[in-house]
């Protein structure tokens, strides 16, 4: 009985709308509290949607009972890292809000793609549109990016200014 519902649970929850396409959760535990509409996944959480990826150490997922169990909410705690196409980010905490499709990464946030590393106490990452921002810590912290240039800017800088240095 009990592993008949884990897994009509998740079911619901790989199924879910929650990430607009069918989402993969794995971990070494996983406790259904069904009265309270929560699924707690601990220890080597990995979650999978499309290109998306989010490990963790504890996963605990909010879920509608009368939407078919519809995702609500997912928070995700301790070394949480996120990985979507050329971006990888990484937090002490996160939060999904399935409404609006936000990833909120919390505590010592911060998201490295091609185009540089941006770092806050919270940094917002959209899973549908991949748009990254950028919020200013509680404790007066700064928002931070890092611009690096890429080899051929770098390459075309030192060749310049070694040709004015030879100026007469």
């Amino acid at each position: 009985m009990i592993k008949w519902t884990l897994s009509i649970l998740f079911m619901m929850i790989s199924s879910s709308v929650c990430f607009g396409e069918p989402v993969e959760i794995k971990s070494d535990s996983l406790v259904v509290e069904h009265q309270q509409s929560r699924a707690q996944f601990d220890r080597n959480v990995w979650l999978k949607r499309d290109d998306f990826e989010l490990n963790c150490d504890r996963l605990v997922v909010r879920y509608r009972q009368e939407m078919g169990g519809e995702v609500e909410q997912a928070e995700a705690y301790g070394h949480v890292t996120m990985h979507q196409g050329d971006k990888h980010g990484s937090s002490q905490e996160a939060v999904y809000q399935q409404d609006i499709g936000m990833l909120t990464l919390i505590g010592e946030a911060k998201v490295e793609s091609p185009d540089g590393l941006i770092q806050g106490e919270k940094v917002l990452h959209n899973i549908n549109t991949k748009e990254t921002t950028v919020l200013q810590g509680e404790g007066g912290s700064r928002a931070r990016f890092v611009i690096e240039e890429d080899d051929l800017n770098r390459k075309e800088k030192d060749a310049k200014s070694s040709t004015e240095g030879n100026a007469p």
